[in-house]
């Protein structure tokens, strides 16, 4: 009987002794389980903040393109390439340009803008000695000294204001000081005084820009 209630008696404090270590383990296996928890959480956060800026990146890159009226998704992504300027026009830094230079249907001033802003663009903004460069050795001459390609500059009370608004601060004159109200770019001038002023009426080339899709 005396071995029987000192085996009981071992069992009963190994029982004991087991249910005292689960009981002070459990707060060590519960933090480790918040730990966890609060990892988990903080990685889902972190997740969370990407996907939402993303999705702000591509909600504001929509944005952009329903700008545009009938977006030309095929000119601008074929096969799914990217391209920053629709198809025949050239990219200059940040703008694409289009050069008109058929051998007909020359425009008036206020037709060739016209026909840009049915492109959703308008005619060219000249803004400094490098775009004036770079437009200079793009266009051709044709026909005599007098014709040349449509800017978007205009006289406006007695000043000189592009089609954004901006005033013009370059002057690139070839005839300055003429009544004529509409300018308009030659290639057989000077790089500074290659521009002319003349009537709405004369019909000539033009050259339109608009943004290019930078990303």
């Amino acid at each position: 009987i005396t071995e029987e209630i000192q085996y009981s008696s071992v069992v009963f404090k190994g029982r004991a002794s087991a249910q005292i270590l689960n009981h002070i383990a459990q707060p060590y296996v519960q933090d480790t389980n918040l730990n966890e928890f609060k990892l988990k959480m903080k990685i889902l956060e972190t997740q969370t903040e990407e996907l939402s800026r993303e999705r702000d990146d591509l909600s504001w890159t929509l944005d952009l393109i329903l700008s545009f009226h009938n977006f030309p998704v095929k000119e601008i992504c074929p096969n799914k390439i990217f391209q920053t300027c629709p198809k025949d026009w050239i990219q200059f830094k940040e703008s694409c340009y289009f050069f008109y230079n058929l051998n007909s249907q020359w425009k008036t001033w206020n037709e060739s803008r016209q026909f840009c802003q049915s492109s959703k663009s308008d005619l060219v903004v000249i803004s400094s000695l490098e775009e004036q460069n770079f437009i200079k050795n793009k266009i051709q001459y044709y026909y005599d000294t007098h014709h040349g390609y449509w800017i978007g500059l205009q006289k406006l009370n007695n000043n000189w204001i592009w089609v954004d608004g901006s005033p013009d601060t370059l002057g690139y004159w070839k005839n300055p000081g003429r009544s004529e109200d509409f300018t308009l770019i030659v290639q057989d001038a000077p790089l500074n005084q290659s521009w002319i002023q003349n009537s709405n009426g004369f019909l000539n080339k033009y050259i339109c820009e608009i943004k290019a899709l930078i990303f």
